[in-house]
């Protein structure tokens, strides 16, 4: 709902003018005839750009002065006269004179309008109006800078006088003219509240008149609105309050054009009012933040002072948002009686004359007896609001209280900020001084969290977590379109609004990190990919969900099985959204997605109490029975956790249950190997050769060797679940986007990247001990989904083959651990009957169904000579532990170990499977010089201590 502003620039009422006009309508034809008498002090008048046609002039003429056209008087007292001619184009009885129809001069004039005797009802500016054998004269006796005219033949009109002495009226079609009532009595119900709010009626009048368009606008003393919303509850409760607000503000105190604040003013006292008044004025200013973090963004961004009108969604984003904010944050800080006083002073002082921010400023400030200098240089002449971020959070405890430390940044819209620290119990109030980076608290209290804001009272950017998806993020701004090409003539009319277009089978990972996406199609293949749950309803439907890549983004999904333009003239009009369904052109279904209250920084601390009433493991047999699928995470080193595995799997068997053991450990291009390992065709030496396990798994083989065995002896199938390291390594090194077509045919067809908590996790994960492997977070990101997609696709494969067997999987607790990683995956794609089982970590809530605290035992060692080499595929030994069965069987530095036992070694892999079933005592051959060298090595001798210190060195591979 908008204050129509006509006018090229700001103008002030500094010389009388009156504009007097004679109109006549030939309906048939189409034209209007007018004639002008302009009574003015002014020498010269410019003329606005218009489109009637004008015929004669007297007592003037007209140059070119500035490339503007130029009435020049001629004559000091005679009015300059005027005829033109105006097509109208008369549509369904409806005239609507709004822009541009008459010619229209630089200056505030009162206006005097005789419209001859026609069939037409007309709404126009007016405080008096004056029927005679003539026509009928309607005047207004205040400067105005532009007039108005609405008309149409079909028009009801109802009338009432208010108890204050108000004549209000309605010009309704006759299909809506059962509204009239209920609009007369909010019309009331609306002039009362502000008449007490205000002191005053700003006129004797007012009209509701009905456009057969889309349209909320207000003129003095009347308000235009659409027949598409005429009946909406909304306009009812919040629009046509908000227009007669406009009454005040807009249409008896006038704003410049450049620098419009009545939009805020009149959005602080109408649409926030209403929702202040019913409890909801944190939840209106955050959907005012919202709004602005939708549409704005540092290429559209403008300041206060630059707002002139509703042009696009990031002006209205501003200019009623922003501004309305603005006026918030002023009452905040003056105090409530103080910006009354000043609202009555700028009424007071500015009946029917332009009011420019500076204007305000002095208002308020007298009001107040405050500077506000540079409260209006922040807000209204900086652009921007004000952003920060909390980092580096650090607690400790010294003597009796605990330190909390943090580092702060902002971008100076504020010097001191508010903030509330938080226990489990209770909070604290803290204002911290912005001009310092580091931040020290002293608490009696053990910190959980930081709050900033969480009733939104600072106009700020908000945090991701804060942020709803939103349709606003694609209704305006650079979206990024995915369609598939077989929809392209489908959705044709669609695309011709966006100018970047995708088609899905050439998206590129990459592009989401950076765009607002909008995927077009239920069954669009890009949205399958990235395994969003986005379930068809009604006959349209659109869902904002974030972008999994980037949390201040969205990916949008629309479908719809009756395109129409309708459909986006709605979605308009719903960008708070972030879900709308609609069937037969109705709305059904409209939901905002939960978001976080106010911005909030973790701190970690606290510790869990747990009362443990430790079972044996056999007592939870029962409960993994009925299972589809059993999750028994491991820590890789710790034999005890793949001991448990071992004892679970055999307790199933031995229920009657037919089991599969699905295994992280092995690469599934490897299955046909371990299957003819259980059928008994190759033996356990060339299993292990064949699945590449000492190249593929860096894992002591003995920790696992009971478990395979096991499943050997018990012809129980060993499902290989893991995609091949090679997949991994390359989007590691390049990203996802560097798979070949061969290479992404072996990648799962839908990879959810969506679970925020997981990816919180791993990041834990990757800051302690996995940053070293990878050079940035999003390559271990990606390449553990790639590890949990693979590995849950084929669970579900298998399982689905083989509807009989129940499968354990053994897989690292991170994979497992909340059922964040394989579970949920495995659940997406339909199984559900399932417990985690997790060995050896510290209790979190819902971190498992069951968590096992094995006792530390042993198994047997790897062999290892003592030897450091040079890379994977050379085996040159380049240094020697001490002590080490190397040194005493008389290995040198510079040998190259060349057979095991007379079994050739071309790599490490080799050499660890050849002294993994090597005796006690083994021959290795090793090439010294041009010779090869036969040197006895006794693994029994190997001393300990100089086993641990291998690996120390950098660049070199030892086995």
């Amino acid at each position: 709902m908008v204050l129509i502003l006509s006018i090229l620039f700001s103008t002030v009422w500094a010389h009388e003018c009156n504009y007097k006009m004679e109109l006549s309508f030939d309906m048939n034809a189409g034209v209007l005839k007018g004639s002008v008498k302009i009574n003015t002090d002014h020498d010269s008048v410019t003329l606005l750009d218009t489109s009637a046609n004008i015929t004669s002039i007297k007592n003037g003429r007209l140059i070119v002065k500035n490339n503007l056209p130029v009435l020049l008087r001629e004559g000091k007292k005679e009015p300059i006269e005027l005829s033109f001619l105006y097509g109208f184009g008369l549509k369904s009885g409806d005239l609507l004179l709004l822009e541009g129809w008459y010619p229209a001069i630089e200056l505030m004039c009162s206006y005097d309008t005789l419209i001859k005797d026609s069939n037409l009802k007309v709404v126009t500016e007016a405080t008096s109006v004056k029927k005679s054998d003539k026509g009928t004269l309607y005047s207004f006796e205040h400067p105005l800078d532009a007039l108005h005219i609405v008309a149409s033949t079909k028009y009801k009109i109802s009338s009432i006088d208010t108890e204050s002495g108000m004549k209000l009226s309605t010009y309704l079609y006759p299909e809506d003219a059962p509204l009239s009532q209920k609009y007369l009595q909010k019309s009331a119900q609306y002039f009362k509240k502000y008449k007490k709010m205000f002191g005053f009626l700003p006129f004797d009048s007012f009209r509701v008149a009905e456009a057969p368009f889309p349209a909320g606008y207000s003129m003095p003393t009347f308000t235009l609105i659409g027949k598409q919303i005429i009946d909406k509850p909304f306009v009812f409760d919040s629009s046509l309050g908000h227009e007669i607000v406009h009454q005040w503000f807009g249409n008896y105190v006038y704003a410049p054009y450049r620098g419009n604040w009545v939009e805020g003013l009149t959005t602080f006292y109408s649409d926030y009012l209403y929702a202040k008044e019913a409890g909801e004025g944190a939840r209106y200013r955050k959907e005012l933040l919202i709004k602005y973090d939708s549409y704005v963004n540092s290429e559209n961004e403008i300041a206060l002072i630059e707002f002139t009108s509703k042009t696009k969604e990031s002006k209205n984003a501003i200019g009623y948002g922003k501004s309305a904010f603005f006026f918030y944050m002023l009452e905040r800080k003056i105090g409530k009686e103080a910006f009354e006083r000043g609202v009555k002073k700028l009424l007071k002082e500015y009946p029917f004359k332009t009011a420019s921010y500076k204007d305000l400023r002095r208002v308020f400030e007298e009001a107040s007896g405050k500077k506000l200098l540079e409260f209006f240089k922040t807000w209204v002449y900086r652009k921007g609001a004000f952003d920060f971020t909390i980092y580096n959070t650090k607690l400790s405890f010294v003597d009796d209280r605990y330190i909390l430390t943090f580092d702060i940044h902002s971008n100076g819209k504020l010097t001191r900020l508010p903030i509330k620290v938080c226990s489990e119990d209770e909070c604290l109030w803290e204002t911290i001084d912005l001009s310092k980076k580091r931040q020290r608290l002293e608490l009696d209290i053990e910190p959980k969290k930081i709050v900033v804001d969480e009733n939104y009272e600072i106009f700020r950017r908000l945090q991701p977590a804060e942020v709803p998806p939103v349709i606003a993020r694609i209704l305006e701004g650079d979206v990024t379109v995915v369609v598939d090409r077989a929809d392209k003539k489908r959705f044709s009319k669609m695309l011709r609004v966006f100018k970047k277009i995708v088609y899905a089978d050439e998206v590129k990972y990459d592009t989401l990190k950076k765009e607002d996406i909008l995927i077009l199609g239920a069954n669009n293949s890009f949205l399958k990919q990235i395994a969003l749950d986005f379930e068809m309803a009604g006959d349209t439907k659109v869902e904002v969900f974030k972008n999994p890549f980037n949390r201040s983004k969205v990916v949008a999904v629309f479908e719809s099985r009756k395109l129409s333009r309708a459909i986006f003239f709605k979605l308009r009009h719903l960008g708070k959204y972030s879900t709308v369904v609609m069937k037969n052109g109705k709305i059904i279904e409209k939901i905002t997605k939960p978001s976080q209250k106010g911005a909030v920084f973790k701190v970690r601390s606290g510790s869990y109490a747990l009362k443990p009433t430790l079972d044996p493991l056999s007592s939870i047999y029962p409960a993994l029975l009925n299972q589809k699928v059993v999750f028994v995470g491991e820590q890789h080193t710790k034999f005890s956790n793949h001991l448990n595995q071992l004892k679970i799997i055999k307790a199933l068997v031995e229920s009657g249950k037919k089991v599969a053991i699905g295994m992280e450990m092995f690469q599934e291009p490897y299955q046909e190997y371990l299957d003819q390992f259980i059928e008994g065709k190759i033996d356990e030496k060339e299993m292990l050769r064949k699945t590449e396990y000492f190249k593929r798994w860096k894992y002591n083989y003995h920790l696992y060797r009971p478990i395979i065995l096991y499943a050997k002896k018990q012809k129980l199938p060993i499902v290989a679940l893991n995609i091949e390291r090679e997949i991994t390594q390359k989007v590691v090194r390049e990203g996802i986007d560097s798979l070949n077509r061969r290479e992404r045919s072996r990648v799962p067809d839908s990879i959810d990247f969506s679970n925020e908590e997981y990816k919180d996790e791993l990041r834990m994960i990757f800051s302690s001990h996995q940053s070293q492997m990878f050079k940035n977070f999003d390559e271990f990101f990606y390449a553990q989904l790639l590890w949990d997609e693979t590995m849950a696709k084929n669970v579900v494969k298998y399982l689905k083959k083989n509807p009989d067997r129940t499968m354990v999987v053994l897989a690292g607790n991170g994979h497992v651990m909340f059922g964040y990683g394989i579970p949920d995956r495995v659940k997406r794609r339909g199984i559900k009957d399932y417990k985690i089982v997790i060995n050896s970590m510290k209790p979190k809530p819902g971190i498992a169904d069951y968590l096992l605290y094995p006792e530390p035992i042993e198994t047997e060692k790897e062999k290892k000579i003592g030897v450091y080499l040079e890379g994977d595929d050379e085996l040159k030994v380049v240094k020697l532990v001490e002590n080490s069965p190397a040194v005493k069987g008389g290995i040198k530095k510079g040998d190259v170990i060349v057979a095991v036992d007379g079994n050739r070694v071309n790599s490490i892999p080799d050499l660890k499977l050849e002294l993994f079933f090597a005796p006690k005592d083994a021959t290795v051959t090793v090439l010294r010089g041009s010779k090869e060298v036969k040197v006895p090595i006794s693994f029994n001798s190997e001393d300990e201590s100089g086993r641990e210190k291998r690996g120390a060195q950098k660049g070199f591979k030892h086995p």
